[in-house]
């Protein structure tokens, strides 16, 4: 199993840091651990125009990876961590951990 880790030259996913900032990058590390583990695995996912925080689970898969990245942090977390999170472990499975590092690495 590949190691998904985290450069110290990283921005964050989240932009609030601290222990929030920890469980978003836990929620994609768990994310992509799921891929590895299911790799013909094609979550499907709604979300709404102009609406932030609200992503809904159109499968199975995309159920089963969305519970596998919410058991990633104790107390639970929020729609928006897990829209955002989500996000960031497509873009990562689509092109690859390496290529998703290098693109966190640049400054915005």
């Amino acid at each position: 199993m590949k190691k998904f880790k985290y450069t110290e030259k990283c921005r964050e996913i989240s932009g609030f840091g601290g222990g929030y900032e920890k469980g978003c990058r836990k929620m994609v590390i768990a994310g992509m651990k799921w891929f590895e583990a299911n790799p013909d695995a094609k979550p499907i996912f709604k979300c709404f125009k102009d609406v932030y925080g609200i992503i809904l689970d159109e499968n199975d898969d995309a159920r089963n990876l969305m519970n596998a990245m919410n058991k990633a942090v104790d107390d639970g977390c929020s729609g928006a961590m897990m829209q955002a999170t989500v996000s960031h472990v497509r873009y990562a499975h689509q092109f690859g951990w390496d290529n998703y590092i290098c693109e966190m690495e640049k400054e915005k």
